[in-house]
């Protein structure tokens, strides 16, 4: 295919759909944030906690999350054959799998929550974590529930109201930690596991008022939501693709968990320093993974009308988005690396580690955003065998193996930990873009 110049309009075709799910992303994110900066006041070892307790939890909630993510381009594919009508079925069963899924991980994550101490961590930071622990897990649930809704929502590019929720959670988040965590107004100060309490109660109430609005507001009466039977077909289907996704999602986020429980093996103040790196990397990639969702929402759409020559035009059109994107946030880490960490903690030993480590981020936003946006572009395809074995790859054969070398061979500690990040990364990132644009041209030659 030809190159040829893109116009602002098509942009801005892009950017409307993948703004306001960057902003629920971004928002969600910033959940985890508002924790981290809370209980970075109660000290370093709480925030270590924390960082711990996050860490493990985000390998089963990832893959929770992975799960929904074929929803939107599957309600995208359907848009493309106008069945409207089925997807209001292919909510039902894709949520009854999901609701399942996550919670017998919930239980088995209750019933083997011991096995914290046998991480080679410290003992005073698993044990402030514990009870933290039992709060993020059940706050698993109703998230998982809330972004299944959602990722219909966003599969139908009715994005709005779940952007506003996910808005209005991080003001409800701050509140209630505020009042929980430090004793305000009459409350009991239940410090870090009052930050669990918070978490939870939050993403209940999202996830009852985006129900209530999907059944009640009369504004899908057309989609068929009444058809609650199961179909065999269906859930077929969204297995084949969602077990794929989970595991990318997850391949990704454990290698991450793994190379932290690495880091924590060198104390607790590395530990700490990188809780506060990685919650700002984390940050900034929900711009990536709201561009990934607009990628798999657009080309599965394309894929749904036959259309392979406009899914190869808007994968084009996101990369570019991604490549300026990742340049900008690298620029933004170099030159505020030593400010950004302030809001996190206080310690002085855990400020300069953490800025150092955003150098370290800087290398790899780039790839980590196109990596991001390859997966969508293929998810929106449907293509999700060769893309699991890569990201197995990348992360468990390339990642942590690297991280591990360095960090310990070479007593690089977190240091070495980082630059595992920064190979994997690029090495996904340019095999999943390179996938895309072949498949695309082969199919469209």
């Amino acid at each position: 295919m030809k190159k040829q110049f893109i116009p602002f309009r098509e942009y801005k075709e892009i950017f409307s759909l993948a703004i306001p799910i960057i902003i629920g992303n971004l928002s969600q994110m910033m959940l985890n944030i508002i924790d981290a900066m809370m209980v970075g006041r109660l000290g370093y070892k709480e925030l270590a906690a924390s960082s711990l307790v996050n860490n493990i939890l985000s390998i089963p909630f990832v893959a929770c999350i992975g799960l929904t993510t074929v929803i939107a381009p599957m309600v995208a594919e359907c848009r493309g054959k106008n069945k409207i009508r089925e997807t209001g079925m292919l909510l039902f069963n894709t949520k009854l799998v999901v609701a399942v899924v996550t919670f017998l991980i919930i239980l088995l994550l209750l019933i083997f929550r011991n096995v914290v101490y046998h991480l080679n961590q410290d003992p005073e930071v698993v044990t402030l974590g514990i009870p933290f622990f039992k709060w993020m897990c059940w706050s698993i649930f109703p998230m998982i529930i809330f972004l299944s809704v959602k990722q219909f929502y966003d599969g139908l590019e009715r994005t709005r109201l779940p952007m506003i929720l996910s808005f209005l959670s991080i003001g409800i988040n701050a509140l209630l930690n505020y009042i929980l965590v430090f004793g305000n107004f009459g409350f009991p100060r239940l410090e870090l596991e009052g930050s669990g309490m918070a978490t939870f109660i939050t993403r209940v109430v999202i996830m009852l008022v985006l129900i209530i609005h999907l059944f009640f507001s009369g504004s899908f009466a057309g989609y068929g939501l009444h058809f609650r039977k199961i179909n065999f077909y269906l859930i077929q289907k969204f297995l084949k693709l969602s077990i794929p996704s989970a595991w990318q999602y997850a391949s990704e986020v454990g290698a991450f968990a793994v190379l932290a429980i690495i880091v924590g093996w060198f104390g607790a103040v590395q530990l700490a320093a990188h809780h506060v790196a990685i919650s700002i990397a984390a940050f900034a990639f929900m711009f990536s993974m709201g561009l990934s969702s607009a990628a798999s929402i657009k080309v599965g759409e394309a894929l749904g009308k036959t259309d392979l020559s406009l899914a190869r035009h808007y994968g084009r059109m996101i990369v570019n988005i991604a490549i300026v994107y990742g340049i900008l946030v690298a620029m933004i880490f170099i030159f505020f690396r030593g400010l950004i960490p302030l809001a996190f903690n206080e310690n002085e030993k855990v400020i300069f580690l953490a800025s150092q480590l955003l150098l370290l981020a800087a290398a790899f936003q780039v790839s980590d955003a196109l990596q991001a946006v390859g997966i969508g572009l293929l998810r929106g395809l449907q293509d999700v065998r060769v893309p699991t074995i890569l990201t197995t790859i990348s992360y468990w054969f390339i990642g942590i193996p690297s991280g591990y070398i360095l960090a310990t061979y070479f007593e690089l500690k977190a240091f070495g930990v980082w630059i595992g990040f920064v190979i994997c990364l690029s090495f996904m990132a340019y095999f999943l873009i390179r996938r895309f644009y072949r498949i695309t041209r082969l199919k469209d030659s």
